[in-house]
């Protein structure tokens, strides 16, 4: 910008400055006035929506697609998932069972809760679920223990238990063969009692005993969905329904230490420490940033009076930024809640160069009122057109489809106007208020030898060869950077719900992240999924018609042969009373005494000598310790949850009618049938979905066949392509407005290469060390290299602008004040930017560890590459204008 085109702008910021200045107590009453009315506004109206989904463009094909999911199936939005982890699948069933009955009387926090299995319906016809194979392995094992559950049917006590076991050992020693698995019988009563012994919870599965089967993972976990009531008007909408899930977790002691592990995830348990996780972060990020910018500041002006001056203009444009968030967009979102920090390291940097401009000046000689007036007639114009390209490097996201960005650009661009107008206002009156008082001619940072400073332009052939080379080694770098669209990356590792859904994603048969379609009716649903699951990378397909078993006719004769064999279910109160503690106390003795006669008279064979050995020396600890509680823990051990196993068990085999479709529960078919008749289909993956690779090729398999698919991978991956587009327009835009910028208030085609050719370079820097540092671009830092664009000119215009305006300096440009501005205007942002990095929340935390390496890069091409290629330039007019 020459001095030409400059002179009337700059008389008119030089009377609108020395005005502020003149009237500086007028000026701080109103701003004070305005300060706190916006302030109480932001305050009540300001919230923040912590879903990830409403950051993409409701417009896009794939949200409207979810979106007419969510209608056909409403009770599936808004979804709290309890993972059960039992010890013994007798645990986890009953820990469900006993909370979804509690949960369920909460009407008015919770509108369903959901317990996928456990309906009366499926307690009833559960055997015709198993397969023909598991059906008659069931029998055979229920063949052989029925002995031992029939007699433990009418007594299940320790005495009951003591009883059956004594009679076997009888006939064993007798040489009769046992009715049932007597070393398993036996290692099952050794690991209770020791555990009784030592202290430690332990609790026989009686699901296991009555399969024949040793439970895996999956057989120990229990789900429920829950849809609670939220309210979006509170700042925490997940908070009250989390603490009333956690409250009835609490006060039914379902915790480790009963067995028990109860885990909260889905989409509440995620967004809610999301946002915790971003609430935290913007708590450190913010006052540090504000703190740490405060203290450059100091280095920078060595004036407390500077300092305070800068800090309350600061401080006065984010409010009046947050205000103007509040009014034009409600809210924040995970993304735009780091306006603030953003604010607080670019807007600095208006106040750095308008103050140490200001000091120049009075070093000089000049006085205050025309210090200040002249401060901003110098650098006004720069100011204005670094907030103008910072603007559009915000400003460029707006239109895209990535709404939590655009959110972000609309406030953040207008916030550097804001800023700007605060320095060319609420500073001048601040510097009326406190004066700068300077005893010394010298400016802070002078030296007497600082020729150090001047190498970039005594070697500017080596820094310009040495650019270049840097450039070209960057390139293969930059050719590996990589997108990374998970989200479940950007949350907190450490928090319960990533933990959990990462778990379900690896571990579990039907993991969460599936994919559902919708078919026009139960026929086209039945023939969608005979072609899904011959898709590659589809592990099982399931729709409403797979609730109606298959081979019922073969399993109801298998069943009923069952119920014959195990005789009729036990009714209450019929069996015996309970035993005291001299009951129990006899059993023990009497087992004990016949398991010791029986191994005193002979060999009981190989494969039984070692069980019943461990057991005799566990039974006589026992009986040394025999008192009444412990006795009493040993029976809860042993045969707690056995009524319940037998309560199932002959539900099961009460007589039962082929299962049809109209009989499936109406919990089942709503989640399965929408209102207007569509069928749900839904496509489980063979893969880990967390894998970038395999998600991609688990949709474009499914899509494939449905293209109309939805469910979160898709969304993860239609979000992410969403983004990359976004990122490519926004780059593009950056560069291509701030060049027009540039052209219409420098008017120097080669002022403007020498702005944008550093700028470049540190942005290419800037991928490289993503690559290096493996820091891959995802939904929030992909914002860093247009913002970078945005903000890295500013440097290169303020030195530009300097050098072809004050031709006595261009020698030792780096000595100057504008130089030392550039630095401590980096050093804040990076301050600013740098505390980001401190975030729990992955998202933010890379944003402010790239911002970081990009400003600190863009430094070093500014201060290096700049003065190289200005210095020995030609200096031709500018165009006329």
């Amino acid at each position: 910008m020459s001095e030409k085109a400059d002179h009337a702008p700059g008389r008119l910021l030089a009377r609108w400055v020395g005005g502020a200045h003149r009237h500086a107590g007028w000026v701080i009453a109103i701003a004070a006035a305005a300060t706190a009315a916006v302030f109480a506004y932001a305050v009540n109206t300001l919230g923040i929506n912590t879903d990830t989904a409403d950051m993409i463009d409701e417009t896009l094909p794939f949200r409207q697609a979810v979106k007419d999911f969510d209608r056909a199936f409403p009770q599936f939005g808004d979804t709290l998932l309890v993972v059960i982890d039992g010890e013994t699948p007798d645990l986890a069933e009953d820990a469900a069972t006993a909370l979804a009955g509690r949960l369920e009387q909460d009407h008015a926090m919770f509108k369903t809760v959901y317990r996928p299995g456990g309906e009366a319906f499926f307690i009833r016809n559960g055997l015709l679920y198993l397969d023909l194979d598991e059906l008659g392995d069931l029998a055979d094992n229920l063949a052989e223990v029925q002995p031992l559950i029939g007699k433990l049917a009418s007594d299940p006590s320790l005495r009951g238990l003591f009883g059956v076991l004594e009679t076997a050992v009888e006939e064993a020693g007798a040489g009769e063969a046992a009715s049932f698995d007597l070393a398993d019988a036996f290692d099952r009563l050794s690991l209770a009692i020791e555990a009784a012994l030592d202290g430690r919870p332990y609790d026989l599965s009686w699901r296991e005993v009555i399969s024949g089967e040793t439970a895996g993972p999956a057989d120990r976990r229990a789900f429920l969905v829950i849809q609670p009531r939220l309210d979006f008007g509170s700042l925490q909408p997940q908070k009250q329904a989390l603490d009333a899930v956690r409250g009835v977790i609490a006060e039914l002691a379902l915790t480790p230490a009963s067995g028990v592990r109860v885990r909260l995830t889905g989409s509440v348990a995620l967004n809610y420490d999301q946002l915790e996780s971003a609430r935290r972060g913007a708590e450190i990020a913010g006052p540090l940033s504000f703190v740490l910018v405060g203290l450059v500041l100091f280095a920078g002006l060595r004036s407390f009076r500077l300092v305070a001056a800068a800090l309350v203009t600061l401080l006065v444009g984010l409010i009046w930024t947050a205000g103007f968030a509040a009014l034009a967009i409600g809210e924040l979102n995970l993304i735009s809640i780091a306006f603030a920090v953003l604010f607080i390291s670019l807007g600095a940097a208006f106040s750095i160069h308008m103050c140490l401009r200001y000091r120049e000046l009075i070093a000089a000689g000049f006085d205050h009122a025309r210090a200040v007036a002249d401060a901003g007639r110098k650098v006004g114009g720069a100011l204005f057109l670094c907030a103008a390209t910072t603007a559009a490097g915000f400003y460029v996201f707006i239109p895209t489809d990535y709404t939590g960005v655009s959110e972000l650009g609309l406030i953040a661009g207008t916030g550097m106007f804001i800023c700007l107008a605060a320095n060319f206002t609420v500073l001048p009156a601040m510097l009326k208020l406190l004066p700068l008082n300077i005893t010394t001619p010298s400016e802070p940072g002078q030296t007497a030898d600082a020729s150090s400073l001047d190498l970039p332009l005594r070697h500017r052939t080596v820094v310009r060869i040495g650019a270049v080379a840097v450039a070209l080694a960057a390139v293969p770098l930059v050719l590996e950077a990589r997108f990374d669209f998970n989200p479940l990356n950007l949350h907190d590792q450490s928090a319960e719900s990533v933990t959990t859904l990462r778990d379900l994603l690896r571990d579990s048969e039907r993991p969460p992240w599936s994919v559902d379609v919708l078919a026009a009716g139960l026929d086209e649903a039945v023939a969608l999924a005979v072609r899904l699951e011959a898709v590659e990378g589809v592990e099982q397909v399931v729709t409403i018609a797979d609730y109606v078993p298959a081979d019922q006719a073969e399993k109801l004769a298998v069943i009923e042969e069952i119920a014959f064999f195990m005789g009729p279910a036990p009714r209450p109160g019929q069996g015996v009373a309970a035993p005291d503690h001299g009951a129990r106390r006899a059993a023990l003795d009497g087992f004990g005494a016949a398991l010791d006669a029986w191994l005193a008279a002979g060999d009981p064979g190989a494969p039984l000598e070692p069980s019943a050995r461990r057991l005799a020396a566990n039974l006589a600890r026992l009986t040394e310790r025999a008192d009444a509680p412990l006795l009493a823990t040993l029976e809860r051990s042993l045969l707690g949850g056995l009524p319940e196993r037998l309560r199932r068990l002959f539900t099961a085999l009460e007589p039962v009618e082929p299962i049809t479709f109209d009989d499936l529960p109406a919990s089942l078919v709503e989640r399965e049938v929408a209102a207007d008749g569509r069928v749900r289909v839904k496509v489980f993956p063979s893969d880990d979905l967390t894998d970038n690779d395999a998600l991609r090729r688990f949709i474009d398999n499914v899509r494939a066949v449905a293209p109309d698919a939805v469910g979160s991978p898709i969304s993860i991956l239609e979000s992410g392509d969403a983004v990359v587009n976004a990122f490519r327009q926004a780059l593009v835009s950056a560069l291509a407005a701030i060049v027009v910028l540039l052209f219409i208030l420098m008017r120097r085609l080669a002022d403007i290469a020498f702005v944008v050719v550093p700028l470049l370079l540190a942005a290419l820097l800037t991928i490289a060390a993503s690559v290096v540092f493996v820091i891959p671009f995802n939904f929030a830092n992909v914002i860093v290299l247009p913002l970078l664009f945005g903000v890295g000119v500013d440097s290169a215009i303020h030195l530009v602008y300097r050098y072809r305006n004050d031709p006595a300096q261009r020698g030792r440009i780096l000595r100057t004040s504008t130089a030392r501005g550039v630095v401590f205007s980096a050093l804040t942002t990076i301050c600013g930017f740098g505390s980001l990095a401190l975030s729990t929340h992955r998202g933010t935390a890379t944003m402010g560890e790239l911002l970081t390496i990009g400003i600190g890069l863009m430094l070093v091409c500014t201060l290096l590459v700049l003065p190289a290629l200005l210095h020995g330039a030609p200096d031709s007019e500018a165009p006329p204008g």
